[in-house]
């Protein structure tokens, strides 16, 4: 608004010095009358009319870059908003070419389609550290300052870019013989930072994209077995004899045997309860939530009895 009233100023002024000079333009006389009589602004209040006009020009300019300093900001937040909202698009165009076919198009991987061979992306606060939805032109995305973006923006990057020995994520940079250079990549990170799955929906429906589709469960202990030591749980959780070796949360080897974060006692609704809402069970635990398909439930428990 300022910057507005600013702008209309700065246009108003001129125009008044203008009115002012053609009302005292010049005017008819006798032919042997003097050039200050003739026209006015030869006259010594004509050149204090051109001074005042010189005058108003340079308040004008003043007043247009005042406006100029106060509306700064906010084209920069427009602009850092249109820059990060064009890279998650591209990163989601990319997403949907090459990456979709392991991670899903919700980016759940095995957790959206046990079939699938990616691993979740979506959901993970490691991973969407960014604000993904534009609240207003004066809070836009903003994710570069802060150590956990710099810490997700590393991991998905080497990822893409190196790939993962001994497991299906092949290396896509272009350094290692792939076809993403490091814009591309780059560009995925930011669509996955944000979150901006709606993106990834949009390019496969333009697009026409064939979706992975998911095969009936005919082995839910596998598909259980593969979630809870491969998923989510092995991020955190230890279980002897597996790839899951996290260090965060206690041991998963016996859990049947114990209660639930000691509040719950082992049992398949509890294990629903407690894996979908944490800490609606357990106020203050770390664990998060974790939307889980029901057949994916059913076949993790198994995996944790004794």
């Amino acid at each position: 608004m300022l910057t507005l009233v600013l702008v209309l100023v700065a246009l108003l002024l001129p125009v008044l010095v203008l009115a002012e000079l053609w009302r005292t333009r010049r005017v008819e006389g006798p032919a042997d009358a003097p050039d200050t009589q003739l026209d006015p602004v030869l006259s010594t209040a004509g050149m204090s009319r051109k001074i005042v006009f010189a005058m108003v020009a340079l308040v004008e300019a003043f007043l247009l870059l005042i406006a100029y300093g106060v509306n700064e900001p906010f084209r920069q937040a427009e602009a850092k908003y249109d820059q990060a909202e064009i890279a998650a698009d591209n990163g989601a165009h990319t997403y949907v070419t090459y990456c979709m076919a392991c991670h899903g198009v919700t980016g759940h991987g095995y957790l959206e389609n046990v079939d699938l061979p990616g691993k979740p992306l979506n959901g993970r606060p490691d991973l969407q550290v960014c604000t993904g939805a534009r609240p207003s032109a004066n809070d836009p995305v903003n994710c570069t300052s802060t150590d956990e973006y710099k810490a997700a923006y590393k991991l998905i990057y080497q990822t893409v870019e190196n790939g993962r020995a001994g497991t299906d994520m092949p290396a896509w940079g272009n350094a290692n013989g792939g076809p993403l250079n490091y814009a591309m990549i780059n560009e995925l990170v930011a669509m996955i930072t944000q979150g901006r799955w709606d993106l990834v929906q949009k390019w496969v429906t333009e697009t026409g994209a064939v979706v992975p589709t998911e095969s009936p469960i005919t082995d839910p202990v596998t598909a259980g077995q593969r979630i809870v030591t491969q998923g989510p749980c092995a991020a955190c959780h230890t279980i002897s004899g597996t790839p899951a070796q996290g260090k965060v949360g206690p041991a998963l080897d016996g859990i049947a045997s114990r209660s639930i974060a000691g509040v719950l006692p082992f049992s398949t609704d509890n294990v629903k309860k407690w894996v979908t809402n944490p800490p609606a069970n357990k106020p203050g635990t770390q664990m998060p939530p974790y939307a889980l398909k029901d057949q994916y439930l059913d076949g993790s428990l198994p995996t944790c009895r004794p």
